[in-house]
């Protein structure tokens, strides 16, 4: 008997533990893992794309060609921008890569700003990407690269050290170094199936990529899921979008009647028809972003003290923030009606400042890498002459100097959450599925630590 409770005890144990540990893992931080691919069929190049990440905001921008910019598509969430195509017919995506990529800094300029955005702006193909990206220096650690497909059927993917050119009728990315990695060795599941409906198909189309998107999509499991999918035709300049996996709906935009319609935004969600799982998760999300903001901002501030800090910001260069695919040497700050925002750079990465006291601020996103803190500084006359901002996610902190009271960069229209104004009210039936929540995961691991506890207390 005494064996038997041994035995009872540490398998009981060894049980619950490891649905403590498997909890505590779901419940970590999103990763963002994807898969992008590009195949030809005679004159027709088409790119698909699943983008599985854990933010529910997800917006469309259309910007006409202007400043020397082209006319562009972009898709990303809340303000960081995550693919798009432009007027000639390129098209960008970025997927995480693990492991991460160092960088050594070289005698090639930098670039300021988000690089593939500004390639997407100013190049019309693949090559004329490559020359870019050849002729600049972007040191710092890579945990991200950027795949591009061009109307020719060209594509190439940059990994930060490498590039990998497109051989053969497609080309094909998830989130290894495929750079480093011989084709034998490849175990990625997405990669591998992927690849193997696009080498036995005998044509390439629209229903194809999105079967491929379909096969390989990622459910929601308390992380990260996919969130949206694209199907990009490089020749015919449409974008087939579809939301939160669902595969039978689909919204058609034609690039070239949108631009045509002047610059515009919107979020992706509402040109759908209803997706219920989706609406259930999204306003979970939102009601968690709202009480985190709740948390944080300070309802005595004055919008009509925010007219002081607005201008443009410079960091002084030994102290030049670099984090591919951002490299930053300066801000501007700008006020919307009672609200102010940050631009990061002249590619209009914008985000929303929250008041958390006197002239102190900070930028709450869903996306984590956008967080960070600022504080604007006065001189004895009570003038802003600098603001100190810190970067968590960059282990960056530094000093920003006001050169002007002008903004040197315009915000990207439409960009800020409406987080308080967040629909919370959804009603959901019995049988809609539900996903992973982290009050289940906490509920999950609290019930197998108290059943350990248990479990070392049985008599011996």
């Amino acid at each position: 008997m005494m064996i038997g409770n041994t035995v009872i005890r540490v398998a009981l144990t060894s049980l619950m533990l490891g649905i403590a540990a498997a909890s505590l893992a779901a419940s970590c931080g999103a990763s963002q893992n994807c898969t992008t691919f590009l195949g030809v069929e005679g004159e027709r190049v088409l790119v698909g794309n699943n983008e599985d990440y854990g933010n529910p905001v997800i917006s469309v921008w259309f910007l006409p060609a202007a400043e020397r910019r082209h006319g562009r598509f972009l898709i990303g969430t809340e303000g960081i921008i995550q693919g798009g195509m432009n007027e000639y017919g390129l098209v960008y995506d970025s997927l995480t890569i693990v492991p991460a990529v160092v960088v050594p800094e070289d005698e090639r300029p930098l670039y300021m700003g988000m690089w593939p955005v500004h390639v997407l702006e100013t190049c019309s193909t693949v090559e004329e990407v490559l020359e870019f990206y050849q002729t600049h220096s972007f040191p710092g650690t890579w945990d991200g690269k950027a795949f591009f497909g061009d109307a020719s059927g060209d594509a190439v993917l940059i990994e930060g050290n490498a590039v990998v050119r497109k051989s053969g009728r497609f080309l094909l990315s998830t989130n290894f170094l495929q750079s480093e990695t011989e084709p034998d060795k490849i175990t990625c599941d997405r990669f591998l199936t992927a690849m193997a409906m696009l080498e036995e198909a005998e044509a390439y189309s629209q229903q194809l990529f999105r079967d491929i998107l379909d096969a390989v999509h990622a459910e929601y499991h308390g992380g990260s899921g996919t969130i949206y999918s694209t199907i990009y035709d490089l020749n015919a300049k449409t974008i087939t979008c579809y939301l939160y996996h669902d595969y039978e709906h689909p919204v058609v935009f034609d690039l070239r009647k949108e631009l045509e319609l002047g610059p515009h935004t919107a979020e992706l969600h509402s040109l759908f028809p209803e997706n219920l799982p989706y609406e259930v998760w999204r306003a979970e999300k939102l009601c968690e972003f709202a009480r985190q903001v709740a948390s944080l901002r300070d309802e005595n501030v004055n919008p009509e003290t925010y007219d002081e800090l607005v201008g443009h910001y410079v960091i002084t260069k030994k102290e030049l923030f670099t984090y591919p695919p951002l490299t930053l040497d300066s801000v501007s700050v700008e006020r919307l009606g009672d609200r102010l925002c940050v631009v990061l750079c002249p590619e209009r990465l914008s985000f929303e400042l929250f008041p958390t006291g006197g002239d102190r601020f900070a930028s709450v996103s869903m996306n984590t890498v956008a967080n960070f803190g600022i504080a604007f500084q006065r001189d004895a006359a009570g003038e802003i002459v600098c603001a100190w901002i810190s970067i968590p996610a960059a282990d960056f902190e530094t000093t920003l100097i006001k050169v002007s009271d002008e903004p040197a960069f315009v915000p990207l229209p439409g960009f800020m959450v409406e987080w308080a104004n967040a629909d919370t009210s959804v009603e959901v039936p019995a049988d809609t599925p539900r996903p992973s929540s982290t009050l289940l995961r906490i509920g999950l691991v609290l019930v197998a630590l108290a059943l350990v506890g248990f479990a070392i207390l049985l008599p011996w």
